[in-house]
């Protein structure tokens, strides 16, 4: 019991800081002291250039595919969790009324790399570059679910928009695949290392970038907690609690889940993350109600607070990594 409570309590200092960047950033937007305008740019240079670099640097720098030869294994759990996320949200919204299509997203679509990276930084240490590159391959199969799905379940039914890739192909995507071919076809071993030194210094900013460009976009919500308390408490019930729930019990049903203790981590923190905050995005060009979205996401984020560290403590009690 000692042992999950040092394990709470070490995930929980994590996600505390990372609570703090946010609310910081959150309120300097809030108080104007950023301007709402400035928000998207700072959003799109960690997605246009921080967060690429970290992934390509990261990947071309450190994938062996020799040494882990199930890392195709990481996209399609990605896949296969989303997927089950999908149908128990079916199921549990059921018997809503019309704005249950806009519920469903948030809740099995997680926020697969701004807050799962920074915990994974604050707690691993000289291991973080690793869990990394975990991240970086689930993603690879999350991104453009999380763009595809949120779409389809957000835009109005009347809307009729051509389907473009741009949308879905977002820049850490493109660093993804350029990565991964330049290893696959051992063309990296031709990179000059200034290429690459260059993407790792620009990487080493992403996180921290990310956390403030998190907590800048929920700084621009209007947030109405009493009225949508309500659809809330099922989005709440179904992301922080039933999610990671399905993914201890793949878990322990998958051996090569658990074979590695990075893997542990991020299989439970992808379970237990909170909504994706592009969605709010996504909401705001094509819902009526954007602040529904905004206000039941917000909500998630601090309940996570509690959970997730729970949710992690459990999880390295449940299989011990020693």
């Amino acid at each position: 019991m000692s042992s999950l409570l040092e394990q709470f309590l070490t995930v929980f200092e994590a996600v505390v800081q990372i609570g703090l960047v946010v609310l910081f950033a959150s309120l300097l937007v809030r108080r104007n002291v950023i301007p709402k305008t400035g928000v998207k740019l700072i959003s799109d240079t960690v997605i246009t250039v921080f967060l690429p670099c970290l992934i390509f640097s990261n990947i071309v720098g450190r994938f062996e595919p020799s040494e882990f030869s199930y890392w195709w294994a990481l996209p399609l759990s990605a896949t296969l969790i989303t997927i089950a996320g999908w149908g128990i949200s079916t199921a549990l919204f059921a018997r809503m009324g019309p704005e249950k299509r806009e519920l469903k997203p948030v809740a099995f679509l997680q926020n697969a790399g701004y807050f799962v990276l920074p915990i994974g930084q604050m707690m691993l240490g000289g291991e973080f570059e690793q869990f990394a590159l975990y991240v970086f391959l689930y993603i690879l199969a999350n991104n453009p679910l999380l763009w595809l799905i949120g779409k389809h379940f957000l835009r109005k039914r009347e809307q009729d928009e051509v389907f473009q890739w741009s949308q879905v192909l977002s820049p850490p995507i493109y660093a993804n695949i350029i990565a991964l071919f330049l290893v696959a076809t051992g063309a990296r071993a031709y990179l000059p290392d200034v290429v690459l030194n260059t993407a790792t210094f620009l990487g080493e900013g992403a996180v921290p970038l990310g956390i403030f460009a998190l907590g800048a976009t929920l700084g621009t919500l209007d947030i109405d907690l009493r009225r949508y308390l309500k659809p809330g408490i099922l989005v709440l019930l179904q992301k922080l609690f039933i999610m990671p729930l399905v993914v201890l019990g793949a878990m322990a049903l998958i051996p090569w889940m658990r074979s590695d203790p990075l893997l542990v981590l991020l299989f439970v923190l992808q379970g237990a993350s909170p909504p994706a905050t592009s969605l709010i995005l996504q909401s705001k060009s094509y819902s009526d109600d954007s602040e529904r979205v905004g206000t039941i996401t917000v909500m998630c984020y601090i309940v996570c607070v509690i959970s997730i560290p729970f949710w992690v403590g459990l999880a390295e009690a449940l299989f011990p990594t020693s």
